[in-house]
């Protein structure tokens, strides 16, 4: 056997046996696992091709799927990332020099590298501990500073934006972007917060964290101006030239496609998983180890947050990591792939109690095989 593939068998059996509480990943189900396998993994899907009009037709499905799901006129599925997605807005709504108002890394935001663009960051102000926005300061940055493009998004997200008082006040100067990549999941199951109702004038996230498909990118908006202008960036156009894709690879929007089907008849997923978030947030804090927002029921998302410094933070990732439990080095711990793998509330006492004892230093030796038994019962 080649080295890579033993590569792959070891990383498969590494994740196949631990518990993953990353907050920015899921598990695939077979199907979608399938299709990002298949003969259209090294196929391209233009007319200007022969033999694409399967590819065709499943581009066009899944921008169906996506549009019944999240009640919404226009979808675009071509975009190979929700970082493209923000690229695409960026380049839509700005020029060089102009402003863009997001939160930043150290408020729990996304570290877009506007400025590698001919951008300015404008940092919106935020709560440092609890990630959320200072709206009225927000706004009169935004309209002081004429920032053409605000995206409201952030990679630590446990409780929804104030999408309509910011759209609202900004509406006339600025674009407002919703960028839901941790919860996209959520969303597409009315849970959450519902941006594109609320003000917001696009939607866009990944669908590879709370939503359980391939890595890929995915726009959402009602405005048909919207639509045509990002459109425009992510289309395979010969005449005008290409934009930010040539090949969107059809594999991915396949797999997406089969994700969107699945979570079709998944109504209740989102409720399980801000259940299980909730429970195993519950159950840490009952064995001493402490979670943030107690006080407002922990989170509203996939997303719990043990409240310690970084370096102890880095040291409980590397020691779970060592007992075959996967978190982050921030303390973010995220339920959306064990919620997807079957595990329910009374999962989540087991799930803290090996936690709490690797957090309060307890000789955790026999943890190991204990993990590993435990994620067997719902191994894929």
């Amino acid at each position: 056997m080649s080295k890579i593939k033993s590569l792959i068998e070891e990383h498969e059996k590494l994740r196949n046996s631990g518990i993953n509480l990353i907050a920015s990943e899921n598990y695939l189900a077979e199907g979608v696992r399938w299709a990002l396998s298949s003969d259209l993994a090294g196929r391209y899907f233009s007319y200007w091709y022969g033999g694409t009009k399967y590819a065709q037709e499943i581009i066009k499905e899944t921008e169906d799927l996506a549009r019944k799901i999240f009640k919404v006129k226009h979808a675009i599925v071509t975009s190979l990332s929700g970082n493209m997605c923000d690229l695409s807005v960026m380049f839509a709504y700005t020029k060089p020099g102009d402003f863009v108002a997001m939160m930043t890394l150290d408020s729990g935001g996304y570290p877009l590298g506007v400025t590698k663009f001919q951008r300015k960051l404008l940092p919106l102000p935020a709560d440092k501990y609890t990630y959320q926005l200072e709206k009225e300061e927000a706004i009169r940055l935004i309209l002081e500073k004429k920032a053409p493009l605000t995206i409201l998004g952030a990679s630590f997200i446990p409780f929804p934006h104030p999408v309509g008082e910011i759209s609202k006040n900004i509406s006339d100067s600025s674009a407002c972007i919703y960028d839901g990549s941790h919860v996209l999941g959520l969303l597409a199951c009315g849970k959450f917060q519902d941006p594109l109702r609320e003000g917001a004038d696009v939607l866009i996230g990944s669908t590879h964290k709370s939503l359980y498909g391939p890595q890929g990118g995915l726009i959402l908006t009602d405005s048909d101006l919207h639509f045509e202008k990002l459109k425009r960036l992510l289309d395979f156009d010969i005449e005008e030239g290409l934009g930010l894709v040539d090949n969107p690879h059809v594999n991915r929007i396949a797999a997406l496609g089969c994700a969107l089907e699945e979570l079709s008849k998944d109504t209740d997923y989102a409720d399980r998983v801000v259940e299980n978030a909730r429970a195993l947030a519950g159950a840490l804090v009952d064995m001493g180890v402490p979670v943030k927002f107690k006080n407002k029921g922990f989170t509203e998302s996939h997303q719990i947050f043990i409240d310690i410094g970084e370096k102890e933070a880095e040291s409980l990732c590397r020691n779970l990591e060592d007992v075959g439990i996967f978190m982050d080095i921030a303390a973010r711990i995220g339920v959306a792939e064990i919620t997807h793998r079957g595990m329910k509330t009374s999962d989540m006492d087991f799930i803290a109690s090996a936690i709490s004892e690797v957090y309060h230093a307890k000789k955790h030796q026999h943890l190991q095989s204990e993990v590993m038994n435990f994620s067997k019962k719902f191994s894929y």
